[in-house]
């Protein structure tokens, strides 16, 4: 259901932008053109500079309401064109209707600027403006317009603000849950493998003595009574001898399906990512009985994704765990074409910490695509099936 709204919010801005525009062009060029008292308080030599002005702010607005580039971390320079055209269309017309185009420069401002930055554009803006007109125009009314679009432009400065921290939100508890559910997936399937060996232990340390026991006194029975009773002790001997053959391999089952299903717990957290896009590839026969090197698998994945939405621009990315000899090996490789390595945070310093404290490595390297980490982890014996 969020889903649906966000896509519905999406379209009704970017189909309410571009007729709100069209409609402010195309009333001002008709009073231009067609009114004795024209709202324009400068003449260009050319008409087409004017209609060039709106052509540009307007499809400057749309490509700023595009999905994909809403989704940019980056200010696009389609952000700095309708700011400019919007700026030079408010000191060519008169104050009043024009400054909408400003309003609609300032709702997209929080995405991609602090709030103090959007801040100081929605009043010093339409200050200057105003104070042009009034000085240059002698407009009388052009500061009363300059307080009540000031007003406008904080207004939409606070709904655009509190849209994005509720997008963020959403985002953050998103990304919470699919954490919440990657980690007790992981629980889960250490339970199991938990339960599974106590069963197996107490299968044989319990009934297989008991069997044993069993066997143990049919064959001195066997030896003791009449020989009538033989036949019948030795078909008992032979059925406790396979009892406590199928009870062993009941335990040897158990004992074979233990390890850790790391794969569903990975796959459920790359899942919840909108961005980049993952593809997973885990060795099949990997099967971590030590909770330590699962979990330590998990963070460092969902720390690194959690870095590349964050400080870079990938929209792809590349998850590789595989066995090399007797370790573990993770590459993780996307295409955001980062030129430097970046410099450690906490999130990396604590991916350091936990794969050191398992005795591995942590590397990042650059490739021609973007960066690269490499993490190995040693394993013990009886960690991989």
């Amino acid at each position: 259901m969020n889903q649906e709204h966000d896509a519905l919010f999406k379209w009704m801005d970017f189909v309410l932008a571009a007729l709100t525009i069209g409609c402010i062009a195309g009333l001002l060029l008709y009073l231009w053109f067609t009114s004795a008292s024209s709202p324009a308080l400068i003449q260009p030599t050319l008409p087409w500079v004017t209609v060039a002005l709106f052509t540009l702010n307007w499809l400057a607005n749309l490509h700023l309401r595009l999905p994909h580039i809403k989704r940019r971390a980056d200010m696009p320079a389609s952000l700095v064109l309708a700011a400019v055209s919007a700026i030079l269309l408010m000191l060519m017309f008169a104050p009043g209707v024009c400054a909408i185009l400003w309003l609609l420069v300032v709702g997209q401002m929080p995405r991609y600027l602090s709030l103090r930055t959007s801040a100081l554009a929605a009043i010093v803006i339409p200050l200057l403006i105003g104070g042009y007109h009034w000085l240059g125009f002698g407009d009388p009314y052009a500061m009363i317009n300059v307080g009540l679009y000031t007003l406008f432009n904080l207004f939409v400065l606070y709904l655009s603000v509190t849209l994005e921290s509720e997008k963020q939100a959403r985002a953050q508890a998103s990304r919470l849950v699919a954490e919440l559910t990657a980690t007790q997936e992981l629980l889960a399937s250490t339970s199991k493998r938990d339960e599974r060996l106590r069963i197996a232990r107490e299968l044989h340390d319990l009934s297989g003595h008991h069997l044993a026991a069993l066997s143990l006194q049919l064959e001195i029975a066997r030896h003791t009574e009449g020989a009538q009773h033989d036949g019948a002790l030795q078909r008992a001997g032979v059925i406790a001898h396979l009892l406590l053959s199928e009870l062993r391999d009941t335990v040897s089952t158990f004992r074979e399906h233990r390890g850790l299903d790391i794969r569903t717990a990975l796959q459920t957290l790359v899942r919840s990512w909108p961005r980049p896009q993952v593809w997973l590839q885990i060795d099949p026969k990997l099967r971590p009985d030590d909770v330590r090197l699962a979990e330590t698998l998990l963070r460092c994945v969902q720390e690194a994704m959690t870095n590349m939405v964050r400080h870079s621009h990938a929209s792809r990315a590349v998850i590789n765990i595989k066995l090399v000899e007797n370790r573990v090996q993770m590459t993780l490789i996307d295409n955001g074409g980062c030129k430097q390595l970046p410099r450690p945070g906490n999130g990396l310093k604590g991916m350091q910490e936990r794969v050191e404290a398992l005795q591995g490595s942590l590397t990042m390297s650059l490739t021609d695509s973007g960066l690269q980490l490499c993490i190995e982890l040693p394993l013990d014996n009886g960690l991989v099936v």
